[in-house]
């Protein structure tokens, strides 16, 4: 299992990609007050929030399997649910279309490692 470094700096590319897309969303693909850029953000939202999230389990990650697990869902729920949705609005909707839904389920696990993480925390 990676260690703090690589969690550390995969947050730290989620972040600055996203920050990167959403000026980009702005100031090149010139994305109007419609749907399409609703759901931009929604994705660049999404993508930031749980960088800032795996920055601050980095430093958690020896203490436990479950923030580990945590780490691993939120890191695939971020590339699937978000680059589904970047997907999603570039291209339509094509064969990979499902791996939106597949990526938000694996944000939703990441939160419950976390909360099972936390209860066993209260248990001791």
């Amino acid at each position: 299992m990676p260690g703090k470094a690589f969690w550390f700096l995969l947050a730290a590319l989620y972040g600055a990609s996203g920050v990167l897309l959403a000026a980009a969303g702005r100031h090149v693909f010139d994305l109007q007050e419609n749907a399409s850029m609703s759901l931009f953000y929604h994705a660049v939202f999404f993508q930031i929030m749980h960088a800032i999230l795996l920055m601050g389990l980095a430093h958690q990650i020896d203490r436990s399997f479950w923030v580990r697990a945590a780490c691993m869902a939120f890191s695939m729920g971020v590339l699937l649910f978000c680059g589904g949705l970047y997907i999603l609005l570039y291209w339509g909707k094509t064969g990979l279309s499902w791996i939106t839904p597949v990526g938000g389920s694996f944000l939703i696990l990441g939160w419950i490692n976390l909360v099972i993480y936390g209860a066993r925390l209260l248990k001791r």
